[in-house]
């Protein structure tokens, strides 16, 4: 006899088949619950909840974190079962993590799943990137927007993944950089929504497309081939979908972060641990598949100088903002147009094509770099030009008006001026 449980996941299982292959097939079921096919086929000749056909369950070591679970489901009802076995083991539990998948799905919204046809690449040719809209909590409850970057390589299934408050060109390359970092080199070919950061005018052909010409330097500087996928058919690069899912569901949903720079910090540690398990599709670690990958490697391509250049003008304290933080310019150029160079980790501040200083990017946000040489020298300047704008003051010795001759009128005298009679 089956539980109640078993019962329902029997009915899942079942249904999810005649969804995708149009009939049920008994001894697939069989192999996949360990169940006699004879017993398959006696409950799911009965509606699902059919009364007095069950046998008792058993006690289990999941019971106890049953209500936990509905909490979490039922506020997240995405969270994934890896997240969900990995928070009940930090509450203690000693079970499986079969069973626990098992229970979840007896208690997650049902949802129809359509088929797909999955493409696998081979080894060190094919890496997918996009961009993402989402969303993390702030302690307060607070929500704030941010920019996902993720690139996925094809074969091992390895991820890296960073949050931006832009999605500029700027920042498009420096995430690819930052990602070949991680892996240490790069595919053969990269594939690509049709951004437009990447392609300016779309041919049938993608490779013949129109591509930026920025993006097209730095394409040919690492010698990788971009690829676009096709217009509305998104499941073209379906493992860089999914792994943006995974991204929602398994580390930002649920989770409250102090700022986008602890973000960062808890998504680096976040992809040491995915990417030491063992992946849902391939069934493999990525970290050992990452074996096989033989990407071009990093060391034997120069660095590309990822450059941005603005125009600022320079506030009347001597300073200018970039993405939310300021820097110092000499003083002798405040309220004056300058332009803005950033490339890796500098910043530097020109004027009229000639370098007049240079910062290091500071990180976050409300931050200030002041170099002191750049206020050097204004104090006096002030001054003198305060003296320059006042009349001359005479000083003398005398007390006032010691030689002065006072002319004493009558008052007729005084009527006549003012026209008095």
């Amino acid at each position: 006899m089956l539980t109640e449980e078993e019962n329902l996941m029997l009915h899942d299982i079942a249904q999810e088949q005649e969804i995708k292959l149009g009939k049920v097939n008994i001894s697939s079921l069989s192999r996949q619950t360990g169940k006699d096919r004879k017993t398959i086929r006696k409950y799911l000749s009965f509606p699902r909840s059919h009364p007095g056909i069950f046998k008792k369950s058993k006690a289990s070591k999941l019971d106890s974190f049953k209500d936990y679970l509905q909490s979490r489901i039922e506020s997240y009802p995405e969270l994934s079962s890896v997240r969900l076995f990995e928070e009940l083991i930090e509450k203690g539990y000693t079970g499986g993590y079969t069973i626990l998948k098992d229970y979840l799905r007896t208690i997650r919204p049902k949802r129809q799943n359509l088929p797909e046809i999955r493409y696998e690449t081979k080894p060190g040719v094919q890496a997918q990137v996009d961009w993402a809209d989402c969303y993390y909590d702030l302690p307060n409850g607070e929500r704030k927007k941010v920019n996902c970057f993720s690139m996925v390589l094809g074969y091992s299934r390895m991820r890296y993944l960073e949050f931006t408050r832009s999605t500029d060109l700027f920042t498009f390359l420096l995430c690819h950089q930052h990602a070949f970092e991680y892996f240490g080199g790069v595919t053969q070919e990269i594939l690509y929504d049709n951004l437009k950061t990447v392609v300016l005018k779309r041919n049938p052909i993608s490779t013949n497309s129109e591509f930026q010409p920025v993006f097209a330097d730095f394409r040919n500087h690492y010698g990788f081939t971009a690829y676009l996928c096709r217009p509305y058919r998104a499941k073209t690069k379906g493992k860089i979908e999914r792994t943006i899912g995974f991204i929602k569901s398994n580390f930002l949903y649920g989770r409250a972060f102090s700022s986008i720079e602890d973000l960062n910090t808890q998504a680096k540690r976040w992809m040491e641990k995915v990417n030491n398990q063992e992946h849902g599709t391939t069934f493999e670690i990525p970290l050992v598949r990452f074996q096989d990958e033989n990407l071009t490697q990093i060391q034997s391509i120069p660095p590309y100088i990822v450059k941005r250049r603005e125009e600022r003008q320079v506030s009347k304290d001597c300073f200018i903002s970039i993405f939310g933080n300021r820097y110092s310019v000499p003083w002798k150029y405040a309220r004056q147009n300058v332009t803005v160079e950033i490339f890796g980790e500098r910043v530097i501040v020109e004027s009229d094509g000639i370098q007049i200083c240079e910062h290091r990017l500071i990180e976050g946000r409300h931050q200030v770099s002041r170099q002191k040489e750049h206020f050097e020298g204004l104090l006096k300047a002030a001054r003198d030009e305060s003296y320059g704008k006042m009349p001359p003051v005479i000083i003398s010795s005398k007390k006032p008006f010691e030689d002065t001759a006072v002319i004493k009128r009558s008052l007729s005298e005084y009527d006549q001026i003012i026209g008095g009679k």
